[in-house]
C-alpha cells in the first residue's frame, strides 16, 4: 500500500470521527439517552480513559471497523481490482 492510499485511510478515519461527533453522536443521545462524547475535553490519558468507559465511545470505535471495510471494499471496486490485489 502506498503512501497515497494510507493517506485515504487517514482521511475516512478522521470524516468518520467528525460525523459520528457532529451528526451521530446527538442522534444517539436524543434517541437513547447515552451521554454526547465532547470534543471540547481534557487530553491525554484522561481522555482516553473518557473515551473507553463511555458506551457512545464504545460505539465509536466499534463502529469505524464496518466503516473502514466498506471503504476498502469500495476503493478497490472503483478501481476494477479485487481487494486483495488493490491493498497489497
Amino acid at each position: 500500500m502506498n503512501s497515497n492510499r494510507s493517506l485515504e485511510i487517514l482521511v475516512v478515519g478522521i470524516l468518520y470521527i467528525s460525523v459520528f461527533v457532529a451528526v451521530v453522536g446527538p442522534t444517539l443521545e436524543s434517541l437513547t439517552g447515552l451521554e454526547t462524547l465532547s470534543v471540547e475535553t481534557t487530553r491525554g490519558v484522561e481522555r482516553t480513559w473518557d473515551l473507553v468507559s463511555n458506551p457512545q465511545g464504545w460505539l465509536l470505535c466499534l463502529g469505524y471497523v464496518p466503516v473502514h471495510f466498506a471503504y476498502l471494499f469500495v476503493r478497490a471496486r472503483l478501481a476494477g481490482e479485487s481487494v486483495d490485489s488493490y491493498w497489497e
